[in-house]
């Protein structure tokens, strides 16, 4: 009697009963049998930045879990060769990310996975936003790396990232801020297509504190692990547009510098009055200019009037301009200030020459 048996259909004539030998010399074949058996599941196989994604055939182990921290993790069994960790796989419309490291049985690899849970975003050195999915855990209960004379902190949650190690997540600055908070996706619902910048909306914050480039690092491949911090939320963290595209990030200071566009700019004219009085003091008026994000800039303003010129006192400095009139001829008289610049649209404001009362 064999104690060790197995039979499997291969091209080779062996069938001798005893093939445990066998086994080993067409192992792989023998699991590309169960790939094309119903304990395999279709899959993709995608890189860092899901720009190279494809379909295979891989058995999942652990699906059905006894706890929440198991049931957010699988093993996929695949073709020795196939993957890396720090690459994802897309199985059952989620994306898990490849943390362990890949090795093999002579038979099949083994990539353990955990399931990602949050698309975050920064921008680059470049100024160029960049978007990986990343697994983002509870770690509040760790120290972050930083030592701290304050007596309480406003907000002390932190998380533990896991995301792939590729240039663009290494060279991810220290301090670094994120918006990670899933209301993001009900705040859009309601957003029209004229929306550039909303930084109305209230969203949770994080910085990085403490990141390890090296404790995941297989030589061959690896995964990027740091520690975020919960902070309050700045004035400027919320929505912003760059490229037809919407984006949640942290800060103007690190947004893109503005791109070359066919509208115009806005600008509008500032003013406790829309008339001036003969006879009395000046009446100023403002210039305020806002670039393709709507923050304030500093552009010199080109001031301009319709009429009377000639009859109006006028005085420029800076951003304003004072108009003041002694000429009873033009009370009741109207005319139009306009304001414009390089760049941006010229806006008008009908002024009223009133008499003093």
């Amino acid at each position: 009697m064999a104690t060790e048996w197995y039979l499997m259909t291969t091209p080779h004539d062996q069938v001798s009963g005893y093939e445990s030998e066998a086994l080993d010399d067409f192992a792989e074949e023998g699991f590309a049998e169960i790939l094309d058996s119903d304990l395999a599941e279709d899959a993709e196989l995608c890189n860092y930045d899901l720009s190279e994604c494809q379909s295979i055939r891989t058995v999942v182990q652990n699906n059905v879990a006894n706890t929440q921290l198991q049931s957010i993790t699988r093993q996929f069994l695949l073709p020795i060769g196939t993957c890396k960790a720090g690459m994802y796989i897309k199985y059952k419309d989620r994306y898990w990310l490849i943390t362990g490291c890949v090795d093999d049985n002579k038979m099949y690899e083994k990539a353990v996975a955990i399931l990602c849970n949050y698309l975050l975003t920064w921008l680059n050195k470049e100024k160029q936003p960049v978007q990986r999915w990343i697994s983002a855990t509870s770690a509040s209960q760790y120290n972050n790396g930083e030592t701290s004379s304050k007596h309480y902190y406003l907000r002390s949650d932190q998380l533990l990232i896991f995301m792939p190690d590729d240039d663009e997540s290494l060279m991810i600055d220290s301090m670094n801020r994120f918006i990670i908070d899933k209301r993001c996706k009900l705040y859009e619902q309601g957003f029209t297509d004229d929306i550039t910048i909303d930084t109305s909306k209230d969203v949770i914050t994080y910085r990085l504190t403490r990141s390890d480039s090296v404790l995941f690092d297989y030589q061959d491949s690896g995964v990027y692990q740091f520690m975020a911090t919960q902070d309050e939320q700045h004035t400027d963290d919320g929505y912003y547009v760059i490229d037809g595209k919407g984006y949640w990030l942290c800060g103007k200071a690190t947004l893109p510098l503005p791109t070359t566009s066919s509208e115009p700019l806005t600008s509008k004219i500032v003013s406790d009055s829309d008339e001036i009085y003969n006879q009395l003091e000046p009446t100023g008026f403002l210039a305020k200019f806002y670039d393709e994000y709507g923050n304030e800039t500093n552009v010199t303003p080109q001031w301009s009037v319709s009429d009377f010129e000639d009859d109006l006192d006028i005085e420029e400095d800076g951003h304003f301009i004072y108009i003041s009139v002694d000429n009873k001829n033009l009370i009741n008289k109207k005319f139009i200030l306009s304001l414009s610049a390089e760049n941006y649209k010229t806006v008008f404001k009908t002024i009223t020459i009133k008499a003093f009362m």
